[in-house]
């Protein structure tokens, strides 16, 4: 594995998932020619003998037909019911991935209460990818609400999208700059917004 995780970050994982109160299941997806689909797996399947047996790490391929049920277009790929990172969670990322997995399993959002009634009425489907890059320091800020949105609303589907591993897919939605948020294709703005300013984009982009 390319990702060299220390002893104490074990520990520190180890530990957060301690907070785990019933056994939680995640998906990974593979895909065809994918650089970093082995180096995930093996960051998955780590995090998961760390958990003492509380988390279970369901794999799939990209080319299965639950990939296309649930919206999967792209590997490496892991999912926690409508929250999906794709690319690899390390760097700054990887801390907040390991204590979100405990956030999803639980339904706890950090967001205050006015965000949260506020983004409870959006009643369509509404799709955020917030392209980042590992050494980012603002961009796991930006990730969290966006991950927070999608555990208040089910109708919001939360991605975390590593730039440098997707160029296509970052040069298709002109990603100069990390982080960059996408809602529904057409609305973007860029950097780590406040929850409520972040929430006002995300209602804006519905309207």
């Amino acid at each position: 594995m390319t990702i060299q995780i220390d002893e104490q970050s074990k520990e520190n994982v180890k530990k957060i998932l301690e907070g785990l109160d019933k056994e939680t299941t995640i998906m990974f997806f593979e895909g065809e020619n994918c650089q970093t689909c082995e180096d995930v797996k093996e960051l998955v399947k780590m995090v998961e003998e760390l958990s003492n047996g509380k988390l279970k790490v369901e794999y799939h391929n990209l080319n299965e037909d639950i990939a296309k049920k649930m919206g999967v277009d792209k590997a490496p790929a892991i999912v926690m019911d409508n929250i999906r990172y794709y690319g690899i969670p390390s760097g700054h990322e990887f801390g907040p991935f390991v204590e979100m997995i405990v956030f999803v399993s639980k339904g706890e959002n950090l967001l205050k209460k006015e965000t949260i009634e506020k983004i409870k009425k959006i009643d369509k489907p509404v799709r955020i990818q917030v392209f980042i890059t590992p050494t980012c320091p603002y961009c796991p800020k930006a990730v969290i609400i966006s991950h927070m949105f999608a555990i208040a609303n089910k109708n919001i589907t939360s991605d975390m999208v590593e730039a440098i591993e997707f160029p296509e897919v970052s040069q298709k939605y002109g990603v100069m700059a990390v982080p960059k948020i996408v809602i529904n294709e057409k609305h973007s703005f860029e950097g780590a917004y406040p929850e409520d300013a972040f929430a006002e984009q995300v209602l804006k982009a519905v309207e």
